[in-house]
């Protein structure tokens, strides 16, 4: 039983890698990489503590999809305190080159990051 158990987190460790490695590429296929990494500051939020901010709230989903499509202003910098980190801008723009589809992908991903 304890290797089973054992297999199951090892498993769960590489899918929660392969997570990782699609929200980069869709990052760099979209342009976000520019603003955005998984796990560091690189002018917004990284998409692991976006996880931990959004995860398991209601309307996360479309929350994140509006900031995506819509821009957002100001809306990290009160929280960059409660995750110890240092945002360098203070707004995101609307990113017109994502659709819809590709932007509910994109926050189906980040949702799915381990945030532990």
């Amino acid at each position: 039983m304890a290797g089973v158990v054992g297999a199951g987190l090892l498993l769960s460790g590489f899918a929660f890698a392969d997570t990782a490695k699609e929200v980069e590429k869709l990052a760099k296929q979209y342009g976000c990489s520019g603003c955005h990494a998984v796990d560091k500051v690189v002018a917004g939020p990284p998409y692991r503590v976006i996880a931990k901010e959004y995860k398991g709230k209601p309307n996360a989903k479309e929350t994140l999809v509006k900031s995506i499509l819509g821009g957002s202003m100001m809306k990290w910098q009160a929280k960059a305190k409660k995750y110890k980190i240092k945002i360098k801008m203070a707004y995101m723009p609307a990113q017109h080159g994502v659709n819809k589809e590709k932007a509910e992908k994109i926050v189906d991903l980040i949702l799915k990051l381990d945030t532990k």
